[in-house]
C-alpha cells in the first residue's frame, strides 16, 4: 500500500500533467483516461488530447458534445487492445480556438439493469502558446 508521501507525489504529477498545456513547450498530445472525469484541464493551440475511456460493464460512451468551437472532436475508435469487462475508446480533439470549452460525452448504458451511468466531463481552457 503506498503512503502519503508516494500518493502526494501521484497527485502532486497528476496536476502538473493537467495543468502543462499552457506552458512555455506543451507536449503535443495530452493523454488522459476516465480518471480525469470531471477535471478542468489545459490546452495550449493546436495541442492535440487523447482520451482513453474504460467502461465496466455493458453500453459504451457515445458521441461528444462541446460547447464551444474552442475545441474540435476529431474522431473516436476502438483501440485494438481490449478489456472483455467493457470496451476502450479513445476519443481525439484539438484545441482550435482561445477560450474554454465544456466536453460532456454520454454512457448508454445498453441492455443493463445497472444503475445509470454519468455522462464523462472535461472542462478545456485553450489559450495561446
Amino acid at each position: 500500500m503506498p503512503g502519503m508521501g508516494q500518493r502526494l507525489g501521484a497527485v502532486v504529477l497528476w496536476f502538473g500533467m493537467v495543468s502543462a498545456g499552457c506552458g512555455s513547450d506543451p507536449p503535443p498530445t495530452l493523454e488522459l483516461t476516465t480518471q480525469a472525469d470531471g477535471s478542468d484541464v489545459k490546452l495550449a493551440m493546436n495541442q492535440q488530447l487523447n482520451l482513453e475511456l474504460q467502461t465496466v460493464g455493458p453500453g459504451q460512451f457515445g458521441e461528444p458534445t462541446i460547447s464551444s468551437a474552442t475545441v474540435r472532436f476529431e474522431g473516436m475508435t476502438f483501440p485494438r487492445a481490449q478489456n472483455p469487462g467493457g470496451p476502450k475508446q479513445l476519443y481525439e480533439f484539438r484545441a482550435v480556438g482561445d477560450g474554454t470549452a465544456v466536453v460532456t460525452i454520454p454512457h448508454d448504458n445498453a441492455a443493463g439493469p445497472a444503475p445509470a451511468t454519468a455522462p464523462f466531463t472535461l472542462t478545456l481552457e485553450c489559450c495561446p502558446r
